[in-house]
Parts: structure tokens; sequence; C-alpha cells
């Protein structure tokens, strides 16, 4: 495990290549995690290729009570009928080579070592015309920290694409599991850790489902109008030691563009001594996490998601645009005494720019320069939090003299945007391994450009608090966090208003 920056007060210097290992007991349940032992961290010089350091706190009882994570123990539940998703007639996208086309959109697809998918060149044809939305977008960057300051615990803050590599990690999809029986699975080629080429089969999946109703409308006495949704869906799953982490990109037929994150696997836990939280113990046990099993806390931490999306609506020419609705008093007569209305503003530089999600205002990646046919600007809303299964993390659960605070700070604010520099291209900087001050966000808008009417790019932050529960034991149900790309006058009507078309 990577090792972090703590300004000599780990009493590790910083110009060594280390990292430190934590022990498990393999007990023969398969299920290793669920028997760690506590208290004890070797620190390893890669250079010299030897441990230089042995961290002991003393002995916790290692928890021993047999876990299998999957479902070895239990009896099977009754199966499932069949459900079966058919395309009698084919597909309706088409992928030539590393371009994909379904219904209104055009985009190119490929894996990347580090970061995963990356999508570029994204259109819509709007009758008959190809307008751009998003030259390129990719996971930026991840982080997952915890917050027990134990000597096995007080390092643990993963970079799980900037230290790690979450392209290399890609776990192969299972048809009818991981993805659909009508999903078409992608293998890809990249680049391992030595720079040789790897091959990974089945490596991303793209497949189209039903999404519920488009929209309905039953008016009296007439007949009924409505409309089915569909989806394309980009799905790809990076396994990173306990956690495997799901991404989808998700584009609908109406313009709107879906990013969504899901978290699974299994949750680092903690060794202690407390059985219930009857016991002595179980307050200083559960003062970092919670009592999840016998003799087993689920430590409290995070999981935040960066994505770099350089967006280029109907152009390069883009500004960051504010919409807030204000309560204003009525000044127009009759009985009301107030009213609803907007303050729209653009936003001029880039630190003014960086700022925590408020879901009460509109933000909208505009483009001044080009109009609907009413005269608005045409846009794109930028949505962080769009809905999720695990409390929201408005920022990191950090001291603002924290090391990793000062070192990582994407992870505070829901929303940056910085002029596009083409070296420019990770939120934690290009190599956060031990960095001492933030060489990502922090650096890219410290000259604080301007952002009005120029190539922008767009690093949207969202997350989950983690804090566990019984529920989540030995294996975590998938918890997902939603996040949107959503046209904001960018068309003159509903687009999919031609579901409903004459034949």
């Amino acid at each position: 495990m990577t090792v972090g920056y703590f300004d000599g007060k780990d009493e590790l210097q910083q110009d060594k290549r280390l990292l430190k290992v934590v022990a498990y007991l393999n007990t023969g349940d398969g299920n290793y995690w669920a028997h760690p032992i506590e208290n004890l961290v070797a620190v390893v010089d890669l250079e010299q290729k030897k441990v230089i350091k042995i961290e002991d706190a003393g002995v916790v009882p290692i928890p021993m009570k047999a876990t299998p994570y999957d479902g070895s123990n239990m009896t099977a539940a009754t199966p499932s009928k069949p459900l079966e998703i058919t395309e009698p007639e084919g597909k309706n996208y088409t992928i030539t080579g590393n371009t994909i086309h379904w219904q209104n959109w055009d985009f190119h697809l490929r894996l990347d070592s580090r970061v995963g998918p990356i999508l570029s060149t994204v259109t819509y044809n709007d009758q008959g015309k190809k307008r751009k939305i998003m030259y390129e977008g990719s996971l930026g960057g991840m982080i997952v920290p915890y917050g027990d300051p134990d000597v096995g615990w007080y390092f643990k803050a993963y970079l799980d694409s900037g230290e790690y590599g979450m392209g290399t990690l890609t776990s192969s999809l299972a048809r009818g599991k991981d993805v659909p029986d009508n999903a078409v699975l992608l293998d890809a080629t990249i680049a391992d850790y030595t720079g040789a080429a790897m091959n990974i089969p089945n490596a991303m999946a793209i497949f189209e489902r039903y999404a519920g109703p488009e929209y309905k409308h039953q008016e009296m006495g007439q007949d009924n109008v409505s409309a089915e949704r569909r989806e394309l869906v980009v799905r790809w799953i990076s396994t990173v030691g306990n956690y495997d982490y799901i991404f989808d990109w998700v584009f609908a037929q109406n313009g709107t563009i879906g990013i969504n994150a899901g978290a699974t696997g299994i949750e680092a836990v903690k060794g202690v001594e407390s059985s219930t939280m009857h016991d002595e113990t179980a307050a200083g046990d559960t003062k970092y996490g919670t009592l999840i099993d016998h003799n087993i806390v689920g430590t409290t931490h995070q999981h935040i998601y960066n994505f770099r999306l350089d967006m280029d609506v109907d152009g390069e020419q883009n500004s960051l645009m504010e919409i807030n609705p204000v309560v204003a008093d009525n000044t127009a007569g009759g009985p009301r005494e107030s009213t609803m209305q907007t303050d729209t503003r653009i936003v001029g530089t880039e630190q003014e720019a960086a700022q925590k999600f408020d879901a009460s205002t509109i933000r909208l990646i505009t483009n001044t320069n080009k109009e609907n046919k009413v005269g608005n600007p045409v846009s794109y809303q930028i949505i962080p939090y769009a809905g999720g299964t695990h409390p929201i993390a408005k920022g990191a659960n950090f001291s603002k003299d924290e090391w990793l605070f000062n070192r990582v700070n994407f992870m505070d604010k829901q929303l940056w945007v910085t002029r596009y520099h083409e070296n420019e291209r990770y939120p934690e900087g290009k190599y956060p391994n031990r960095a001492k001050s933030d060489t990502g966000l922090g650096l890219f808008t410290s000259d604080n450009e301007s952002i009005v009417n120029t190539d922008n790019v767009v690093w949207m932050t969202t997350g989950t608090t983690h804090v566990a529960r019984a529920e989540e034991w030995p294996i975590m149900p998938t918890e997902w966090v939603y996040t949107m790309l959503k046209p904001w006058n960018f068309f003159d009507q509903t687009p999919t208003l031609n579901l409903n078309g004459k034949k």
C-alpha cells in the first residue's frame, strides 16, 4: 500500500521509494479480508528490496469466524425464473473500430491504463446536423481516504487511478451477471506496469436497455400519448484490492448523458476485541467505524470520484453560467407578496468556479455565441449529485491542516472549471504518490485564468461518505452515485418528440 506524505511525522524519508505491507490470516474460508492482523505494518524500501521498519502497536485477537463472501455457507435461494432480453431484429447501434453510433449519438471509445474508458468526439445529430457536446470525457481520478488514526490505518488514502492504475486493474465482465445477456463485450489492449502490451478480454461492454417512459400524458377524453425511453450504456469495472468499482456512461435519446459510479466488493475491516455493542470495549472499538460482525469493525471512509469533462458545447468557446432562483418582492400588484425570479451570471475565473455543490443553483456550460430558436444561449447543465444510495460526501472529512487535504484538494469541491491545457489531465496531478503539495487542480487553478468564452475543462467531483452497516458484510451490494450532463436550451423543443411522429 502507498504510504502517503506526513512531513516526517511518520518518520519516513521523503526521497525513499516506499510501500507499506499489512497482514491478513488465510484461514481457508476464501476471505482473508475477514481475518486482519491488526497493529502490524511492514515498511518496504523498493530500491533496497528489503523491510526497513516494522510498526507493531500490540496484539489484537484475529477474528477467526469463517466468513466466506461467495455464499458457499448459505442454503441457495429459490432460483429465479428466466428473464430474457431479446433483440430479434438485431442491434440498434453499430461499432466500427472504436467508433460507436446509436440513435443520434456518435462517439469514440478507448481504454486507458490509468483512468479506464475515455470517450471522445461526442456529438448529437440534431435534425441532420451533428452538434458537438464533448471533446473528451473520462474518470479524472479518485481517492478513498480512511479516518482511523491507528498505526495500520492512518496512511490509508488510496488514489486508485493515480497510484495504482485502474485501467490495468480492469475486471473482465461476465455476461448475464455483470452485464445483461444482450451486451456486446469488447476486448482491450493496453500498456501494463512495465509498458508491455496487455490483452484484457471482455474489458468493456455496450448494451441498450429499456429505461421507463420517456414521457406520458393522458388528456381527458383523448388518446393516451406516451413513448418508451431507451438508453445506451458503456460499462467498465475495475477491481482495486478489496473494492470493485463499476462505471457506467449512459446515453439517453433526449441528449442527456449520465455518468454513474457503483462501489461493491468487500469492505476494508478492522479486527477488534468487541463481539457486540454491549461489551465494555465497544465504545472505543467503534470510535472510527461500525461494528458489523463479531470482532469486526467497518471503518468510516469516503469514496470520492472526479470526472474530467472537456466540454465543447456547439464548439470550443464556452463559459460557466450560474442561474440562481431567488425570492423577490411582488411589485406588479395583486394579492401576492413575493415572486419567484432568477439571477443569472457568468463566472469569470478558475478560482471563482471552484465551489461546493449547492443543488439549488443551476450550473451551465454555455456557448454564448450560439442561440436556440428563441435566443437563449445553448448550454449543458452540470449535475455532480443526481441521486445516490449512500450518503453524499459534501467534501473532504478532514481538518484544513491535514496533509492529505492539502495534497489532494480536488476532493473538497464538487465543481472545478479550468482553461484547457494539454498537460492538465489528472485532478491529483501526474505523479501524486508521496507528493507533499497539490500538483493537480490546486496547481492548475493557481494562476486563476479567465474561463469566459474559451476552451474549458469541467472537473466534476462526486462521491460518498461510507458509514458501514451490517447489510454490507461480508460482501457489499452495489452502492451507486449518479451524475448527469443535461441539455439546457441546447435544443429548440422536446428532442424526442419524433418518437410519436407520423409513420
